[in-house]
C-alpha cells in the first residue's frame, strides 16, 4: 500500500496525491539546492567545470563595460585600479526585501506546522497529511535562511525556482478543492481552510512578483539606470 492507498502518482482527483506533489516537489528543490552548496573535492570541481563550460557567460556585464571604457578613452588603456574606480558598483542590498522574504517565510512555516499538527491531532491514524504539511514548512524555512545568510540585490534564481514550485502546489491544491466541489459535488472545506489556501496562493504570487522585479545584474555607477531599455540594452 502506497502513501495514498490505491491511488497512483497521476491520480490528481485524490486530495492526498495533490498534497503529496505540492509538498515533495518544493522539498526536492530545497534538497537539491542544499546538496549543491556542499563543498566538493577538487577533482570533482574540475569535472563539473569541464561539463559546465559550454553554459558559462561568454562576456559578463562588467567586462563589457570595461571594454566600452577603453574604447571611449581612445588609445589610453586603463589599468586595473583605474578600471575598478570607474566601474564602481553599488553593493547596497535593500533591507526591506530581506525582511519581507524572511517574515513571510516564517509565517508560512508556522502556519503549515500548525495545520500539520492539527491534522495529526484530529486524525492520529493518518499522519501522512500532517507529515506533508511539515515538509512544506521545511521548504518555506529555506526562504527564511537564504535571504538572511546570502542577501543579494539581484534576482535570486534559487528562490525563484522554489517559489514557482510552491505556486504550482498552491494552484494544484486550491484548484483541486474547487474541482471536487463543482464537478464531483464534494463539500467545500471549512472557511478557515479555504481562506488559508487562497491567502497562500496570493502571498506566493506577491513574492514571485518581488523576485521578478529585481534586476538580473547591477550596472556600474557610470550607467544611468533610467536609460536602460530606452537607450541602453
Amino acid at each position: 500500500m502506497g502513501l495514498c492507498g490505491d491511488y497512483g502518482p497521476s491520480d490528481f482527483k485524490s486530495a492526498c496525491i495533490r498534497a503529496s506533489w505540492s509538498a515533495f516537489v518544493p522539498a526536492a528543490i530545497v534538497f537539491f539546492l542544499c546538496l549543491c552548496s556542499v563543498p566538493v573535492p577538487r577533482p570533482a570541481r574540475r569535472i563539473f567545470a569541464i561539463i559546465g563550460s559550454p553554459f558559462r557567460t561568454y562576456l559578463t556585464l562588467h567586462e563589457a563595460e570595461a571594454i566600452d571604457i577603453n574604447v571611449v578613452s581612445g588609445d589610453k588603456v586603463l589599468d586595473r585600479e583605474e578600471a575598478e574606480t570607474v566601474l564602481e558598483i553599488s553593493k547596497v542590498v535593500p533591507l526591506w526585501r530581506t525582511v519581507v522574504f524572511a517574515f513571510v517565510g516564517i509565517v508560512e512555516s508556522f502556519c503549515w506546522v500548525a495545520y500539520g499538527s492539527y491534522q495529526i491531532y484530529n486524525d492520529p491514524d493518518d499522519i501522512c497529511r500532517g507529515v506533508l504539511s511539515f515538509l512544506l514548512a521545511t521548504s518555506w524555512l529555506y526562504t527564511v535562511v537564504r535571504p538572511i545568510a546570502r542577501p543579494t540585490a539581484t534576482s535570486p534564481q534559487d528562490m525563484f525556482a522554489l517559489y514557482l514550485a510552491l505556486l504550482s502546489g498552491a494552484i494544484l491544491q486550491l484548484g483541486g478543492v474547487l474541482f471536487d466541489h463543482s464537478v464531483l459535488e464534494a463539500p467545500l472545506p471549512s472557511k478557515t481552510t479555504l481562506f488559508g489556501l487562497i491567502t497562500n496562493l496570493l502571498v506566493i504570487v506577491v513574492l514571485l512578483g518581488m523576485v521578478v522585479s529585481m534586476p538580473l545584474d547591477i550596472p556600474s555607477i557610470r550607467v544611468d539606470v533610467k536609460e536602460i531599455v530606452s537607450v541602453l540594452s
